[in-house]
């Protein structure tokens, strides 16, 4: 009787656990704004940005533009990882004939939605590192 009782009890934690996990697999939709480029761009970023959460790892993507914001030229993609704490870190990049640039984001997610501040650090043309947000929600 006890151990049945145990039985029982370990398998509605398991099941709480699984659907918990499951609740966190999901896709967070919103928008990255960054500064403009001295001398290189003329306008700020401010593109859709789309991250996907399967358990502990996130992949994200976002639209790269051309120096007057008007045509998109590549797209920046990255991975990341999801802390048992909500704490999210992103790392990615593009590199194509208009230049290349690594990008670092990081923030918490809060419920179904997520703040991250990153720097995209450039190589080319020229060495420069812009500041980044992002703010998504759980679609």
């Amino acid at each position: 009787m006890r151990q049945t009782a145990l039985t029982a009890l370990v398998a509605v934690g398991l099941t709480s656990w699984f659907a918990d996990a499951a609740a966190a697999d999901d896709t967070y939709r919103g928008r990255l704004r960054c500064d403009a480029i001295p001398s290189l761009t003329v306008a700020p970023v401010d593109v859709e940005f789309t991250m996907a959460v399967h358990g502990a790892t996130a992949t994200y993507r976002r639209p790269v533009l051309s120096w007057d914001g008007q045509q998109t030229v590549g797209t920046e993609i990255g991975t990341g990882t999801i802390g048992a704490d909500g704490s999210v870190i992103l790392q990615g990049g593009v590199s194509g004939r208009l230049g290349a640039f690594i990008a670092r984001y990081t923030g918490r997610i809060a419920g179904t939605h997520l703040d991250l501040l990153g720097t995209e650090s450039f190589t080319a043309p020229r060495q420069y590192e812009r500041s980044c947000t992002i703010t998504v929600d759980r679609s």
